[in-house]
């Protein structure tokens, strides 16, 4: 079942540029799925408990950082068509060591 859950996160991801200002955030959620479902499968009685939430959660956390490291190579076009990205929801605020420093 919990694999089943993870098709719908899936199938929309490609358009969470056109929808969200974070699709990197949607990334996250999407990309990491299998931290639970791996969870699940090692301990099927307890499948949602602390430790693979906060291992779901921080993986999030680590997608969300270099997916906007990697997105700030598309900020002009990103800006160009109206997309979204964390890239951009940062404005100008961006430097080398803030992005450094999610790393």
């Amino acid at each position: 079942a919990l694999g089943v859950a993870s098709l719908a996160p899936v199938a929309a991801y490609p358009l969470m540029k056109r929808v969200t200002a974070a699709p990197q955030a949607f990334l996250g959620l999407t990309f990491n799925f299998g931290a639970l479902m791996g969870w699940a499968a090692a301990s099927p009685a307890a499948a949602l408990a602390t430790p693979a939430a906060a291992v779901y959660a921080s993986c999030i956390c680590w997608t969300l950082v270099y997916d906007t490291v990697y997105a700030h190579q598309d900020r002009r076009d990103d800006a160009r068509l109206g997309l979204g990205s964390t890239a951009l929801l940062g404005g100008g605020r961006w430097s080398h060591r803030r992005v450094k420093a999610g790393l």
